[in-house]
């Protein structure tokens, strides 16, 4: 009996070890997979960045998680999560601008839907800022590829974008005020923006590794298109204030 008894002790023992075995397994294979994709956003939230089309510097107030910043001529800021029901408003050098939110004032509550990712290009002339928008959606990118996004904001501009020397077309056409997206091998390459014959200054694109996500940018006019780029990126967790 005794050593019955003991036997049934040992097993008890081994049992309750390989329980906590299991139990610390699972809890670090949770800490691997929050230290690889780190905090993730609501999932009914959407997203908005703002890109300097003009000459330019901008002070740039954008609704959501991403700070207020001075804007470079060509740069474009992280996508600013935006939670459900936050306006998506954009606020440059102090005055907020109708034409960026999509709304009919700068006091109506324009908010994107849930995943939508809204990507607005800011010009400058005589008569102040300007907006477009273009509107997709935020979506996973390809795991085992990077991910290019092309923007076109340049009017009247049936948009190419190929690789520099008559190299392979990434981009057949994109229309204005459209996107387009695909997946490609990482490679090293040099971009150029074409509308008809009127081509961009080449754009080397940075390297990119599997499961990274870059876009391209075609602004300027018809006459003389310009191709800028930028990795994306959310800002977040928000910052502390």
């Amino acid at each position: 009996m005794k050593r019955n008894r003991l036997g049934k002790s040992k097993v008890a023992t081994v049992l309750a070890s390989a329980a906590l075995l299991t139990a610390g397994l699972a809890h670090a294979a949770a800490d691997d997979v929050a230290s690889l994709y780190g905090p993730q956003p609501p999932a009914n939230a959407s997203y908005l960045r703002v890109l300097n089309a003009s000459s330019q510097a901008m002070r740039v107030v954008l609704a959501g998680s991403e700070t207020p910043q001075t804007l470079a001529p060509g740069a474009v800021t992280r996508f600013s999560v935006l939670t459900e029901g936050t306006p998506a408003r954009v606020t440059v050098d102090g005055k907020a601008l109708a034409d960026a939110a999509g709304s009919a004032n700068a006091t109506a509550k324009a908010t994107a839907r849930a995943g939508d990712a809204v990507t607005v290009a800011l010009r400058h002339d005589a008569k102040g800022w300007h907006a477009t928008r273009i509107v997709g959606r935020y979506e996973r990118v390809d795991g085992l590829k990077a991910t290019l996004r092309a923007f076109n904001f340049a009017p009247g501009c049936s948009a190419k974008i190929g690789v520099d020397g008559n190299g392979p077309t990434v981009f057949a056409q994109v229309a204005a005020g459209a996107q387009d997206t695909r997946a490609i091998n990482p490679v090293s390459a040099k971009l150029v923006g074409q509308c008809g014959a009127a081509a961009s200054a080449a754009l080397p694109l940075p390297a990119l590794a599997a499961g990274d996500s870059y876009s391209l940018f075609v602004t300027g006019d018809a006459a003389k298109p310009v191709l800028s780029g930028a990795r994306d990126a959310l800002a977040w967790p928000p910052a502390a204030n």
